[in-house]
């Protein structure tokens, strides 16, 4: 099978969010073939699940601090994305892994083997947490549209910022150093280093070309950006929930 490999680039949070949303409808509509793409946060940033409620982030110090913040399309929990961390995501029929449980273990084993290779022992709970000694380093999200195209996009992290990371997310300082770590805390190695790695274990053994988004994917993600990403207002009739933050809880 032909994938296709969209090469790490630095977006705003509603353009990386529109980004991932655009290439899921040309591969749903066979204009494009299953796709993986890396891709880093312009500003620090925030990520809220599909149905989160905005108010487990503290949008006052967001916007002080010029944190942006977004809505996924995915479900999870609240993610703070560091300028300095890395995130992926992989679009491509359902077919190509089975099933979703199928899909969350063999993308996540490319994060796992890259850690690996990196020195870093890792491994798989909660069907999409990625751990260190009990203390997450990568949360995962993925949503299966209109039953036949996945999408999972999720992040690693480099480094963590005590300073902002609790605060934005309502946690103490105390259960970050609990909860979660980063690459740095094991071992100092560039981000260059960590991005290539990443890179080679995703493309590994797949027939993938390097490629840019098609103009009509660009085109179709401003859009996306301009009309549905620049707010984090719910739709109406929408459930909120309180989901709470990523890399604190378990699982989805």
């Amino acid at each position: 099978m032909q994938w296709r490999l969209i090469g790490q680039e630095t977006c705003n949070a509603a353009m990386n969010m529109a980004i991932d949303e655009a290439i899921c409808e040309s591969v749903a509509s066979e204009e494009q073939p299953p796709t993986v793409r890396f891709y880093k946060w312009k500003n620090n940033s925030v990520s809220l699940a599909s149905n989160q409620n905005q108010d487990e982030v503290n949008l006052r110090l967001c916007k002080k601090n010029k944190i942006d913040v977004v809505r996924r399309i995915t479900g999870g929990r609240a993610v703070y994305h560091d300028k300095r961390d890395f995130t992926y995501s992989v679009i491509a029929p359902i077919t190509v892994f089975g099933n979703i449980n199928n899909a969350y273990s063999e993308i996540c084993s490319w994060i796992i083997d890259a850690l690996a290779e990196l020195g870093i022992k890792s491994e798989l709970k909660n069907k999409n947490d990625i751990i260190i000694n009990d203390k997450k380093i990568s949360g995962n999200a993925a949503k299966l549209i209109n039953n036949r195209i996945y999408l999972q996009h999720g992040t690693l992290v480099y480094d963590i910022d005590f300073e902002f990371m609790p605060k934005i997310l309502n946690i103490s300082e105390e259960t970050v150093n609990k909860k979660i770590t980063s690459v740095s805390q094991f071992r100092k190695i560039s981000q260059n280093e960590v991005y290539e790695t990443l890179k080679n274990n995703f493309i590994k053994n797949r027939n993938i070309q390097p490629e840019k988004l098609s103009g009509a994917e660009l085109n179709n993600a401003k859009k996306l950006a301009e009309t549905k990403y620049n707010s984090i207002k719910l739709p109406k009739n929408t459930v909120q929930k309180n989901k709470g933050a990523c890399y604190v809880l378990s699982g989805n």
